[in-house]
């Protein structure tokens, strides 16, 4: 098992905050692990005991049914709790009414346990929240999970029953997960009317055989992701691919399709948490993230939406020569205006603010003047993105490299980055010539 690298020793830019932490590199809870030794069983049974029968006296009846219940809530809790604050990270849970009554123990003995373990200083924790936030006159919605981390007590009473953080792998399990069910590795959302709209999940037809075959591969794919020692430092539940415009009568699984994170487990494509620094969360996963055993590095396509759009349209494009440095502008204005104009299918997005930029990139790249005539969505060049990732996935799979696609990138590990650089590169081509057909494909740059 490698050695976990907390999140506060990381050379982030401004240095991560502890609520920006416990927010956004939180570690999923799981609740399938428990105790596994004397040791740790005595622990719960003293919490129980000290912590939380007190805390809940004449309220609830210590009766033998109600103790197993706070067994059930707290040997998996407490399971999860120690990992992450092994691995230097707060750990997070949806803790709604109907989250926790499906919880181990179930919603009386976990809310008991919660609050009791809160109230004597045993447990810190960030409420979680669910808000709208105006945001350019747009309404947006927020949530986040509640956060928990022990406190240094709590740590002390385990270490007094020899539960340390150095031996937590003899005392407590983290338990196996799931495969995905096919019904959740592969989503179909309706198209928002407003963005402010929330995705509305459409029912699959078990009989459509596009779907089949893209649940099939995504069955596949969490098999062998999931399989032990594959995927270690964060809590892996496997991915899912959602597809977008499901409502439309012309669907037929070509929009969208990118992969993400599994629900329950950790998102960490999304780590970076916002923003234009988007290195943050590369740094984050190179730190979190082993594969096969290994530290990792992220394999990318450069300007992967303006490439695929140069091919699709059957025009030339060298990705390795192409620059979004242009004289007298800041290479990341150029590239954030662009990626706002192939999001917007419109050479006129981003507004006045944006016309010395817009005037330059588009005479670097003339293909973006046409965006509004060229009938091609930001969702199109999802979809085709996604297929090539899928196909450079499943050439990495068969050599037996462990890989986790980013969008338009592979995190693979150390020694594979060479492969994996050049499968990505081959995958590009062949989607082209052989998928779609074309005489020629446009030149990646893979880096």
């Amino acid at each position: 098992m490698h050695a976990y690298t907390p999140l506060g020793d990381l050379a982030l830019p401004d240095r991560a905050t502890d609520r920006r932490d416990a927010r956004t590199f939180a570690r999923s809870m799981l609740l399938a692990g428990g105790p596994c030794s004397p040791e740790a069983e005595a622990l719960i049974s003293f919490i129980i005991g000290t912590v939380v029968l007190p805390h809940m006296k004449g309220r609830v009846q210590a009766r033998p049914t109600m103790l197993l219940r706070y067994r059930q809530a707290l040997g998996p809790f407490l399971s999860d709790l120690l990992y992450g604050i092994r691995a230097g990270r707060w750990s997070k849970l949806r803790t709604s009414n109907s989250a926790t009554a499906a919880y181990p123990g179930r919603a009386t003995a976990f809310n008991a346990m919660r609050a009791a373990m809160g109230a004597s200083g045993h447990l810190e924790e960030l409420a979680g929240f669910f808000r709208e936030e105006d945001r350019f006159g747009l309404s947006h919605q927020r949530a986040a999970m509640t956060s928990f981390r022990p406190t240094a007590p709590l740590l002390q009473m385990a270490s007094e029953h020899g539960v340390t953080l150095s031996n937590l792998a003899a005392h407590f399990a983290t338990g196996t997960v799931a495969l995905p069910a096919a019904c959740d590795a592969v989503e179909a959302r309706a198209e928002k009317v407003t963005k402010s709209d929330r995705a509305v999940r459409l029912p699959i037809d078990p009989k459509d055989p596009q779907a089949l075959a893209i649940i099939a591969s995504m069955e596949s794919l969490n098999a062998f992701l999931m399989a032990k020692g594959r995927i270690d430092g964060i809590v892996f539940a496997g991915l899912r691919r959602i597809f977008s415009h499901a409502g439309k009568p012309d669907f037929a699984w070509q929009w969208g399709g990118r992969f993400y994170s599994m629900p329950r487990g950790d998102a960490y494509e999304s780590m970076s948490g916002g923003g234009d620094e988007s290195g943050r969360g590369r740094r984050a996963r190179a730190a979190l993230l082993r594969i096969d055993g290994e530290a990792v590095e992220e394999v990318d396509l450069s300007a992967a939406h303006l490439t695929i759009l140069h091919g699709l349209l059957g025009l030339p494009f060298d990705a390795s020569t192409a620059s979004y440095a242009l004289p007298g502008l800041d290479h990341k204005e150029v590239k954030r205006w662009i990626m706002i104009a192939l999001g917007a299918s419109d050479p006129k997005a981003g507004g006045p603010r944006c016309a010395i930029v817009r005037r330059e990139a588009v005479k670097r790249f003339p293909v973006l003047a046409g965006l509004k005539g060229h009938g091609i969505s930001t969702h199109d060049l999802q979809y085709h993105e996604a297929e090539i990732m899928m196909m450079a996935m499943a050439e990495l799979q068969s050599q037996g490299i462990g890989f986790l696609p980013v969008h338009d990138a592979l995190i693979v590990p150390t020694s594979k980055r060479g492969i994996a650089a050049e499968v990505l590169k081959n995958a590009f081509e062949r989607y082209f010539t052989e998928n779609l057909g074309k005489p020629t494909a446009p030149v990646p740059s893979v880096h």
